[in-house]
């Protein structure tokens, strides 16, 4: 989800103005930068935060039961340490700061290169509240997966998304004042 103010046009207001100011101007927009970013690290914390506190379950219950079952039988000297669903999700929450370039602005993003392969498309879902995937991988056998509470990554960026835009807004102002 992006914050933006007014289509980046202050955003490209700044670069302008930043490479106008020379080494003052990278000053300037390395502050600038610090700014912004320790705002949005307001919600990317809670999200991060969120995503730990997901409860994933099953419809029909039981799993890890049934996975250490599994795991006794085929991998006697025990399981390969893999990552969990909601840790990885949690890590790949980014925030950016762009003066430049098609996405002129602050945003908030989700990483899907520091997740696994297999894990890539399981924030958005995570997000929305449910998921369908096949049993142990036997296509013939599809379950509902379940997460609560749904929009992990959505509300703490809707619930301070206006403070956040205010002072991003109040900050850049502030900036373009100083470097005219």
């Amino acid at each position: 989800m992006d914050i933006t103010s007014n289509g980046g046009a202050d955003f490209r207001a700044l670069a302008g103005r930043f490479r106008k100011a020379g080494k003052d101007g990278a000053a300037v927009r390395k502050a600038l930068t610090k700014v912004i970013q320790a705002e949005l690290k307001t919600i990317t914390d809670e999200q991060k935060h969120n995503y730990l506190a997901v409860a994933s379950r099953g419809v029909a219950g039981k799993g890890s039961g049934r996975r250490e079952g599994f795991y006794r039988v085929h991998h006697p000297r025990g399981r390969t340490k893999v990552h969990g669903l909601r840790s990885t999700s949690a890590r790949a929450i980014k925030s950016k700061v762009n003066y430049t370039g098609r996405r002129i602005g602050a945003r908030i993003y989700i990483d899907a290169s520091v997740l696994p392969q297999s894990q890539r498309k399981l924030p958005k879902h995570i997000n929305t509240g449910h998921w369908r995937h096949p049993v142990w991988g036997h296509r013939s056998n599809w379950v509902t997966q379940i997460a609560t509470p749904p929009g992990a990554f959505d509300k703490p960026i809707i619930r301070r998304r206006d403070a956040v835009r205010r002072k991003v807004n109040a900050a850049v102002n502030e900036v373009l004042r100083t470097l005219k």
